[in-house]
Protein backbone atom coordinates (compact mmCIF):
# COMPACT_ATOMS: atom_id res chain seq x y z
CA UNK A 1 0.00 0.00 0.00
CA UNK A 2 1.19 3.36 -1.32
CA UNK A 3 1.52 6.24 1.81
CA UNK A 4 -1.58 8.04 -0.52
CA UNK A 5 -3.67 4.82 -0.42
CA UNK A 6 -2.77 4.87 3.81
CA UNK A 7 -3.59 8.47 3.78
CA UNK A 8 -6.62 7.50 1.47
CA UNK A 9 -7.76 5.14 4.33
CA UNK A 10 -7.10 6.72 7.21
CA UNK A 11 -9.22 9.49 6.98
CA UNK A 12 -11.92 7.58 5.90
CA UNK A 13 -11.82 5.70 9.13
CA UNK A 14 -13.09 8.84 11.12
CA UNK A 15 -15.24 7.62 13.72
CA UNK A 16 -13.22 4.49 14.22
CA UNK A 17 -10.14 7.49 15.00
CA UNK A 18 -12.41 9.40 17.40
CA UNK A 19 -14.02 6.73 19.78
CA UNK A 20 -10.42 5.36 20.31
CA UNK A 21 -9.11 9.16 20.83
CA UNK A 22 -12.23 9.50 23.19
CA UNK A 23 -10.98 9.32 26.73
CA UNK A 24 -7.15 9.48 25.98
CA UNK A 25 -5.34 12.71 27.30
CA UNK A 26 -3.38 15.06 24.69
CA UNK A 27 -0.15 13.62 26.08
CA UNK A 28 -1.15 10.40 24.55
CA UNK A 29 -1.94 11.57 21.76
CA UNK A 30 1.21 13.29 21.27
CA UNK A 31 3.25 10.44 22.59
CA UNK A 32 1.83 8.63 19.02
CA UNK A 33 3.38 11.09 17.05
CA UNK A 34 0.26 13.39 16.42
CA UNK A 35 0.66 17.38 16.47
CA UNK A 36 -0.33 19.47 19.15
CA UNK A 37 -3.06 20.72 16.86
CA UNK A 38 -4.29 17.62 15.54
CA UNK A 39 -4.11 15.80 18.82
CA UNK A 40 -6.11 18.90 21.06
CA UNK A 41 -8.57 18.38 17.62
CA UNK A 42 -9.15 14.92 17.53
CA UNK A 43 -10.01 15.03 21.92
CA UNK A 44 -12.31 17.89 21.32
CA UNK A 45 -14.38 16.30 17.99
CA UNK A 46 -14.20 12.69 20.32
CA UNK A 47 -15.97 14.40 23.20
CA UNK A 48 -18.43 15.72 20.72
CA UNK A 49 -19.42 12.30 19.69
CA UNK A 50 -18.68 9.86 22.38
CA UNK A 51 -18.47 12.17 24.87
CA UNK A 52 -21.66 13.29 28.13
CA UNK A 53 -24.16 15.69 26.47
CA UNK A 54 -27.75 16.70 27.57
CA UNK A 55 -28.52 16.10 23.62
CA UNK A 56 -28.05 12.27 23.69
CA UNK A 57 -30.70 11.23 21.51
CA UNK A 58 -29.10 14.18 19.12
CA UNK A 59 -26.05 12.71 19.63
CA UNK A 60 -26.32 9.10 18.77
CA UNK A 61 -28.21 10.38 15.27
CA UNK A 62 -25.47 12.51 14.48
CA UNK A 63 -22.64 9.53 15.32
CA UNK A 64 -24.32 7.08 13.22
CA UNK A 65 -24.40 9.28 10.27
CA UNK A 66 -21.15 10.32 10.60
CA UNK A 67 -19.41 7.08 9.60
CA UNK A 68 -20.15 7.86 6.07
CA UNK A 69 -18.27 10.59 6.48
CA UNK A 70 -14.09 11.20 6.13
CA UNK A 71 -12.30 12.59 8.82
CA UNK A 72 -11.69 15.92 6.75
CA UNK A 73 -15.63 15.77 6.12
CA UNK A 74 -16.18 15.33 10.38
CA UNK A 75 -13.68 18.61 10.90
CA UNK A 76 -15.45 20.76 7.79
CA UNK A 77 -18.94 20.19 9.40
CA UNK A 78 -17.73 20.93 13.33
CA UNK A 79 -16.16 24.50 12.02
CA UNK A 80 -19.42 25.64 10.79
CA UNK A 81 -21.27 24.17 13.76
CA UNK A 82 -19.06 26.15 15.77
CA UNK A 83 -20.34 29.19 14.58
CA UNK A 84 -23.79 28.74 16.67
CA UNK A 85 -23.56 29.37 20.21
CA UNK A 86 -27.32 28.00 20.93
CA UNK A 87 -26.14 24.04 21.75
CA UNK A 88 -29.87 23.11 20.51
CA UNK A 89 -29.37 24.74 16.81
CA UNK A 90 -25.33 23.51 16.74
CA UNK A 91 -26.83 19.66 17.46
CA UNK A 92 -29.59 20.00 14.69
CA UNK A 93 -27.01 21.50 12.17
CA UNK A 94 -24.99 18.41 13.10
CA UNK A 95 -27.58 15.39 12.38
CA UNK A 96 -28.30 17.71 9.47
CA UNK A 97 -25.20 17.58 8.12
CA UNK A 98 -23.77 14.50 8.74
CA UNK A 99 -27.34 13.27 7.05
CA UNK A 100 -26.04 15.11 3.75
CA UNK A 101 -24.07 12.70 1.07
CA UNK A 102 -22.40 14.37 -1.97
CA UNK A 103 -18.87 15.79 -1.93
CA UNK A 104 -17.57 18.39 0.95
CA UNK A 105 -18.03 21.31 -1.15
CA UNK A 106 -21.60 20.89 -0.86
CA UNK A 107 -21.95 19.92 2.52
CA UNK A 108 -20.08 23.23 2.94
CA UNK A 109 -22.33 24.91 0.39
CA UNK A 110 -25.51 24.04 2.76
CA UNK A 111 -23.49 24.77 5.89
CA UNK A 112 -23.72 28.11 4.41
CA UNK A 113 -27.06 28.58 4.10
CA UNK A 114 -28.40 27.12 7.05
CA UNK A 115 -25.82 29.30 9.09
CA UNK A 116 -27.70 32.21 7.18
CA UNK A 117 -31.13 31.19 7.75
CA UNK A 118 -30.45 30.92 11.44
CA UNK A 119 -28.84 34.41 11.67
CA UNK A 120 -30.79 36.40 13.68
CA UNK A 121 -32.55 39.09 12.05
CA UNK A 122 -30.98 42.33 13.10
CA UNK A 123 -33.55 45.07 15.00
CA UNK A 124 -33.17 48.40 13.06
CA UNK A 125 -31.77 51.00 16.03
CA UNK A 126 -34.81 53.14 17.78
CA UNK A 127 -34.06 56.87 16.70
CA UNK A 128 -33.32 59.17 19.31
CA UNK A 129 -30.48 61.13 20.82
CA UNK A 130 -27.92 59.80 23.75
CA UNK A 131 -25.62 61.77 25.65
CA UNK A 132 -22.56 60.27 27.42
CA UNK A 133 -21.66 62.88 30.19
CA UNK A 134 -17.77 62.42 31.34
CA UNK A 135 -16.77 64.10 34.45
CA UNK A 136 -13.48 65.13 33.10
CA UNK A 137 -13.42 65.97 29.60
CA UNK A 138 -15.76 66.67 26.56
CA UNK A 139 -19.25 65.15 26.24
CA UNK A 140 -20.57 63.12 23.55
CA UNK A 141 -23.49 63.26 21.69
CA UNK A 142 -25.19 60.42 19.31
CA UNK A 143 -27.89 60.71 17.04
CA UNK A 144 -29.93 58.27 15.35
CA UNK A 145 -32.26 59.12 12.30
CA UNK A 146 -33.51 58.59 9.94
CA UNK A 147 -30.72 58.10 6.88
CA UNK A 148 -32.47 61.33 4.72
CA UNK A 149 -32.26 63.51 7.79
CA UNK A 150 -28.77 62.80 8.74
CA UNK A 151 -27.73 63.26 5.39
CA UNK A 152 -29.02 66.83 5.00
CA UNK A 153 -27.74 67.47 8.36
CA UNK A 154 -24.32 66.74 7.20
CA UNK A 155 -24.24 67.95 3.98
CA UNK A 156 -25.20 71.44 6.47
CA UNK A 157 -21.58 70.70 7.66
CA UNK A 158 -18.40 72.29 7.12
CA UNK A 159 -16.10 69.72 6.72
CA UNK A 160 -12.88 71.97 7.48
CA UNK A 161 -14.84 73.12 10.46
CA UNK A 162 -17.56 70.48 11.62
CA UNK A 163 -17.99 71.55 14.99
CA UNK A 164 -17.80 75.06 14.73
CA UNK A 165 -20.44 75.20 11.68
CA UNK A 166 -22.88 72.50 14.01
CA UNK A 167 -22.50 75.14 16.69
CA UNK A 168 -23.24 78.43 14.70
CA UNK A 169 -26.66 76.14 12.99
CA UNK A 170 -27.49 75.80 17.13
CA UNK A 171 -27.16 79.38 17.34
CA UNK A 172 -29.03 79.88 14.41
CA UNK A 173 -25.66 81.83 12.83
CA UNK A 174 -25.34 79.04 10.30
CA UNK A 175 -26.29 78.21 6.75
CA UNK A 176 -29.94 76.63 6.86
CA UNK A 177 -29.83 73.14 6.15
CA UNK A 178 -29.25 71.89 2.94
CA UNK A 179 -32.28 70.28 1.03
CA UNK A 180 -31.24 67.01 -0.40
CA UNK A 181 -29.54 67.54 -4.24
CA UNK A 182 -28.06 64.05 -4.75
CA UNK A 183 -29.20 62.11 -7.53
CA UNK A 184 -32.29 59.60 -6.80
CA UNK A 185 -31.18 56.09 -8.32
CA UNK A 186 -34.92 54.79 -10.15
CA UNK A 187 -34.16 51.29 -11.19
CA UNK A 188 -35.88 51.03 -14.79
CA UNK A 189 -37.82 47.94 -13.24
CA UNK A 190 -39.48 49.74 -10.22
CA UNK A 191 -39.98 52.81 -12.59
CA UNK A 192 -43.44 52.22 -13.77
CA UNK A 193 -44.44 51.06 -10.08
CA UNK A 194 -43.37 54.70 -8.72
CA UNK A 195 -45.13 56.51 -11.91
CA UNK A 196 -47.85 54.28 -11.17
CA UNK A 197 -48.58 55.27 -7.76
CA UNK A 198 -48.26 52.15 -5.67
CA UNK A 199 -44.63 52.54 -5.18
CA UNK A 200 -45.15 52.97 -1.22
CA UNK A 201 -42.79 50.25 -0.82
CA UNK A 202 -39.60 50.99 -3.53
CA UNK A 203 -36.91 51.96 -1.91
CA UNK A 204 -34.53 54.07 -3.82
CA UNK A 205 -30.58 55.06 -2.67
CA UNK A 206 -29.38 58.34 -3.16
CA UNK A 207 -25.45 59.13 -3.86
CA UNK A 208 -24.97 60.14 -0.25
CA UNK A 209 -25.70 57.12 1.44
CA UNK A 210 -29.63 58.06 2.21
CA UNK A 211 -32.54 56.33 1.13
CA UNK A 212 -35.94 57.52 0.39
CA UNK A 213 -39.41 55.79 -0.55
CA UNK A 214 -41.09 55.93 -3.88
CA UNK A 215 -43.85 57.95 -2.45
CA UNK A 216 -41.23 60.28 -0.67
CA UNK A 217 -39.86 60.99 -4.15
CA UNK A 218 -43.56 61.66 -5.32
CA UNK A 219 -43.87 63.71 -2.58
CA UNK A 220 -40.93 65.02 -2.61
CA UNK A 221 -40.20 69.25 -4.83
CA UNK A 222 -37.01 68.98 -6.53
CA UNK A 223 -34.83 71.70 -6.26
CA UNK A 224 -33.14 73.21 -9.43
CA UNK A 225 -30.42 70.61 -9.49
CA UNK A 226 -32.04 67.65 -8.79
CA UNK A 227 -31.24 64.67 -10.49
CA UNK A 228 -32.69 61.44 -11.52
CA UNK A 229 -30.72 58.16 -13.16
CA UNK A 230 -32.10 55.92 -15.10
CA UNK A 231 -30.38 52.48 -14.39
CA UNK A 232 -30.69 49.22 -16.46
CA UNK A 233 -30.61 46.05 -14.69
CA UNK A 234 -28.11 44.81 -17.17
CA UNK A 235 -26.49 46.95 -19.18
CA UNK A 236 -26.08 49.44 -16.25
CA UNK A 237 -26.46 53.21 -16.14
CA UNK A 238 -28.68 54.62 -19.27
CA UNK A 239 -29.27 58.42 -18.62
CA UNK A 240 -28.69 61.02 -16.41
CA UNK A 241 -31.70 63.76 -16.42
CA UNK A 242 -31.81 67.02 -14.12
CA UNK A 243 -35.19 68.44 -13.23
CA UNK A 244 -33.65 71.93 -15.16
CA UNK A 245 -30.76 70.97 -17.38
CA UNK A 246 -27.95 68.86 -17.89
CA UNK A 247 -24.80 68.46 -15.15
CA UNK A 248 -21.69 69.33 -16.27
CA UNK A 249 -20.43 66.73 -14.39
CA UNK A 250 -22.82 64.00 -16.29
CA UNK A 251 -20.20 60.73 -16.00
CA UNK A 252 -19.18 61.46 -12.05
CA UNK A 253 -23.32 61.51 -11.10
CA UNK A 254 -24.21 58.33 -13.06
CA UNK A 255 -21.28 56.87 -11.59
CA UNK A 256 -22.49 57.94 -8.53
CA UNK A 257 -26.06 56.72 -9.25
CA UNK A 258 -24.66 53.23 -10.35
CA UNK A 259 -22.71 52.78 -7.32
CA UNK A 260 -24.24 55.08 -4.27
CA UNK A 261 -21.46 53.53 -1.86
CA UNK A 262 -17.48 52.31 -2.70
CA UNK A 263 -18.28 49.06 -4.76
CA UNK A 264 -15.39 47.36 -2.94
CA UNK A 265 -16.94 45.33 0.00
CA UNK A 266 -17.95 45.91 2.74
CA UNK A 267 -16.98 49.59 2.27
CA UNK A 268 -19.71 51.76 2.88
CA UNK A 269 -18.08 55.46 2.46
CA UNK A 270 -20.88 57.60 0.59
CA UNK A 271 -20.25 58.47 -3.92
CA UNK A 272 -20.76 62.10 -2.78
CA UNK A 273 -17.19 61.81 -1.09
CA UNK A 274 -15.43 59.34 -3.21
CA UNK A 275 -13.19 59.89 -6.34
CA UNK A 276 -14.07 58.61 -9.42
CA UNK A 277 -12.02 55.48 -10.42
CA UNK A 278 -11.01 54.20 -14.65
CA UNK A 279 -11.88 50.12 -14.45
CA UNK A 280 -8.97 50.13 -16.58
CA UNK A 281 -6.50 52.20 -15.86
CA UNK A 282 -5.96 55.11 -17.77
CA UNK A 283 -1.79 54.39 -17.87
CA UNK A 284 -3.56 50.88 -19.55
CA UNK A 285 -5.32 52.73 -21.98
CA UNK A 286 -8.65 52.74 -20.59
CA UNK A 287 -11.06 55.31 -21.89
CA UNK A 288 -12.90 57.79 -20.16
CA UNK A 289 -16.26 56.13 -20.73
CA UNK A 290 -18.61 54.84 -18.81
CA UNK A 291 -18.43 51.56 -19.28
CA UNK A 292 -15.06 52.16 -17.58
CA UNK A 293 -16.12 54.39 -14.61
CA UNK A 294 -17.32 54.00 -11.03
CA UNK A 295 -16.42 55.59 -7.79
CA UNK A 296 -14.36 54.11 -5.17
CA UNK A 297 -13.34 55.33 -1.71
CA UNK A 298 -9.33 57.40 -1.48
CA UNK A 299 -8.01 54.48 -0.05
CA UNK A 300 -9.60 51.73 -2.06
CA UNK A 301 -8.78 53.65 -4.97
CA UNK A 302 -5.16 53.67 -3.96
CA UNK A 303 -5.08 50.08 -2.96
CA UNK A 304 -6.74 48.57 -6.31
CA UNK A 305 -4.35 46.53 -8.59
CA UNK A 306 -4.15 48.53 -11.78
CA UNK A 307 -2.57 45.43 -13.64
CA UNK A 308 -4.97 42.59 -14.10
CA UNK A 309 -2.02 40.64 -15.09
CA UNK A 310 -0.07 41.39 -11.98
CA UNK A 311 0.03 38.67 -9.62
CA UNK A 312 -3.65 38.62 -7.08
CA UNK A 313 -2.63 40.48 -3.94
CA UNK A 314 -5.60 43.22 -2.77
CA UNK A 315 -7.83 42.47 -6.00
CA UNK A 316 -9.29 45.10 -8.30
CA UNK A 317 -12.39 46.40 -9.52
CA UNK A 318 -14.41 45.25 -12.61
CA UNK A 319 -17.12 45.81 -14.52
CA UNK A 320 -18.55 41.53 -14.20
CA UNK A 321 -22.18 41.33 -16.58
CA UNK A 322 -22.64 44.70 -16.30
CA UNK A 323 -21.88 45.63 -12.43
CA UNK A 324 -19.23 46.66 -10.87
CA UNK A 325 -17.45 43.99 -9.05
CA UNK A 326 -14.68 43.50 -6.72
CA UNK A 327 -12.55 40.43 -8.53
CA UNK A 328 -8.99 39.20 -7.39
Amino acid sequence: MSALQAYATHISSAMDILAEAHGMPERALLELGLPDVEARELRAMAEVYFGTTGFSRKQRHAATAARHHDLVTLKLIEKYVSRLRNKRDAWNLRVELCRLRGPASEIARRAKQRLRDLRPRRTPPREGVQLLRRPNGPWTMRITALSAFLAEFDAALDPARPLDSLRDLLRGTGVPSARTTTNVIIPLNALDQILDGDGEEVTLRLTNGATITGAELVERTFTEHGLVTLIHPVKGPVNLYRASRYATDKQRQMAAAENPTCPWPPCNHPADKAQIHHLKAWKHGGLTNMDNLTVCCPYHNGVNQDDPNAPPLRGRLARVNGKVRWVR
